[in-house]
């Protein structure tokens, strides 16, 4: 079955979105490597209640790391 030139969009922008949060994840995790663990935490945080309604596999990638990063606080 062909795909809709609506359809071949919306699986481009929700791949593109996907590519996007892997960056961030990466970023993040740098950044908590660089000691700032805590302000990682809080974007991790931040993501996820962004991503929680329209994202949902989204969100869960960035609280299984807001969960990683914080076993290293305290």
């Amino acid at each position: 079955m062909p795909v809709s030139g609506a359809t071949a969009a919306q699986a481009k922008s929700v791949k593109e979105q996907q590519e996007v949060a892997l960056l961030l994840l990466d970023a993040l995790q740098k950044l908590a490597d660089a000691g700032e663990v805590d302000a990682a935490c809080r974007i991790a945080g931040k993501a996820c209640v962004v991503l929680r309604r329209s994202a949902p596999g989204g969100e869960r990638r960035f609280n299984a790391l807001l969960h990683r990063l914080t076993r290293s606080l305290g």
